[in-house]
């Protein structure tokens, strides 16, 4: 009985580590405080004297003792290890495989690093931190014991599952960090050109004696590279290049003098409506100088497009305003280039945020008989978000391939070596909308796991089909199983599976979900709009407290 409660109380301990680091993986944007703080929750899960993280270099040769807990000042940074020295923690990435060590003296697969016998080692396991797809590993996680330890199973699995979390906050780094390299680039290549214009404007300026004389300004605005033209006092275009002529097509423009506008639409970048003696020629008529002001003009011949415009007045021979130069670039490709790479920063911020609060969440409700089930559990659901992940990421965050997110759940079932499949996938290709992904992944990966557990996919002669076809802006997607253990009634009690189909599929989806236990097997039937998808809501609030 004692040792039923030791092994319960080292379950709580485990569960409470992965939870709390969780949290800090969700708020934190240091990368060193989640990798110490990481060896010190798993060494206290573990009750180790040590743990550390030993990260591979880009270099793909050389291992840095990157962070680690219980460590003499010289170790934490300053360690490096070569693969090449055939140590345990080369071992370990180049095996691609968790080591466990509970006699460092008897081990004869690898050489012991001289710090660690420095510290007194006599026991070890560790496991892999993944990369991304396409990536190397990161490193590996490893706890180290003074005292000779047999590490067991559910030590392992623990520690890959922590692995796991740990690699998605390092991951969650590495493409925020990228997203602001590039916004950061975005910035000084559009600072750049602004003053490139406005360098521009200088020389426009200085030519404005030459620009007096119509006939010369013919000749000059007819090679400049941007739209330029003159403009009279009454809106009258007097002179145009041929860029101004097809950026803005039009004989007369909004003036001092004239009442021209008011079929003139055009918006400031915060969305308001230019009014007709705002624009940059009737000011500039007004002797005003304005440079680089962006507009979004939807009176252009191809559609709505934002435009940079100048207006300069001109003086007449007594000081008087005599004419404005206007000049237009079209800057439309740059604005929308600058508002696509904000929006999704923003986006791959929330999603990665969200991920780890349904990953939080999960910790929380997912409840089992015993570690291994708990943890097998937990792997499993984490694996379905990072499937999701991947495939957004795949797409830039605008959606993902319906078939591609069902074959990645049922893959085993599709192929399998020396047997018939044991699914079957029916529909047409269909792309998902953002929202939808992650909740449904998250729906599909419980049918399965269900499935595996009680239903078809528990027996050999077992068959799970799924059909979907799109009617109007609905999916409907059918789930039937065959050939499994029979179950004509639904279960008695609903479980953490049920909260999240509920959750996802009402909740999230905006849709419907039917379940009926028939004498072949279960058949589910779900229906949600692929238009106007609910907003993601915290994951943790939805799932305790609506089952629908």
């Amino acid at each position: 009985m004692g040792g039923e409660d030791a092994d319960h109380r080292e379950a709580l301990r485990q569960q409470r580590a992965l939870a709390r680091f969780g949290e800090l993986a969700l708020r934190s944007e240091s990368l060193d405080e989640i990798l110490n703080e990481a060896c010190r929750l798993v060494g206290e899960a573990l009750g180790t004297d040590l743990a550390k993280v030993v990260e591979l270099r880009p270099d793909g040769e050389t291992l840095l003792v990157r962070a680690g807990v219980g460590w003499k000042p010289g170790v934490v940074g300053e360690v490096r290890l070569s693969l090449s020295e055939g140590t345990s923690e080369a071992f370990a990435l180049t095996q691609q495989v968790p080591v466990i060590t509970p006699d460092l003296e008897a081990e004869t697969r690898f050489r012991c690093p001289d710090f660690l016998r420095e510290h007194g080692v006599h026991a070890f396991a560790n496991v892999i931190i993944l990369g991304a797809t396409g990536r190397p590993p990161f490193g590996i996680l490893q706890v180290d014991s003074k005292v000779r330890r047999d590490f067991g199973a559910a030590d392992i699995a623990f520690l890959r599952s922590y692995a796991n979390l740990l690699a998605a906050a390092v991951e969650r780094l590495r493409v925020l960090g990228e997203l602001r390299d590039s916004n950061r680039d975005l910035e000084q290549r559009v600072a750049e050109r602004s003053l490139a214009l406005e360098a521009e404007a200088a020389e426009r300026e200085q030519a404005q004696a030459a620009l007096r004389q119509l006939e010369a300004m013919k000749t000059v605005l007819s090679h400049l590279p941007i739209g330029a033209a003159l403009v009279a006092p009454d809106g009258r275009v007097l002179v145009a290049n041929p860029e101004f002529r097809r950026l803005l097509p039009r004989p007369m423009i909004p003036s001092v003098d004239s009442e021209v506008g008011s079929e003139w639409t055009a918006y400031y970048p915060d969305g308001q409506r230019v009014a007709p003696a705002d624009y940059p020629a009737a000011r500039a008529l007004r002797g005003e100088a304005l440079l680089n002001l962006d507009f979004l003009h939807t009176g252009a011949p191809e559609g709505a497009r934002w435009r940079r415009v100048s207006g300069i007045p001109v003086l007449g021979p007594m000081g008087e305003v005599a004419a404005a130069l206007v000049v237009i670039v079209d800057v439309d490709q740059e604005v929308r280039a600058a508002e696509r790479q904000t929006l999704l920063t923003r986006e791959v911020d929330h999603r990665a945020k969200n991920m780890l609060a349904v990953v939080h969440a999960a910790l929380r409700l997912t409840r089992a008989e015993d570690t291994p089930s708990f943890i097998r559990a937990i792997e499993g659901r984490v694996a379905a978000l990072a499937r999701a992940q991947v495939l957004l990421a795949a797409d830039r965050w605008s959606g993902a391939d319906l078939h591609s997110l069902l074959r990645g759940e049922l893959a085993p079932f599709l192929n399998r070596a020396g047997a018939g499949p044991q699914a079957a996938l029916h529909g047409p290709r269909l792309s998902l909308p953002a929202p939808a992904t992650q909740p449904l992944s998250m729906a599909i990966h419980e049918l399965a796991t269900n499935a595996t557990k009680y239903g078809a996919l528990s027996a050999p002669e077992g068959l799970v089909t799924v059909d979907w076809a799109v009617e109007g802006e609905q999916l409907r997607l059918r789930w039937t199983e065959r050939g499994g253990p029979a179950a004509a009634a639904p279960p008695e009690r609903r479980g953490f599976g049920s909260r999240v189909l509920n959750a996802t599929i009402r909740t999230q989806l905006g849709g419907s979900l039917t379940m009926t236990w028939e004498a072949t097997g279960l058949v589910c039937k779900i229906a949600f709009p692929l238009r106007g998808t609910a907003a993601e809501i915290e994951a943790e609030q939805d799932w305790e407290g609506k089952e629908g």
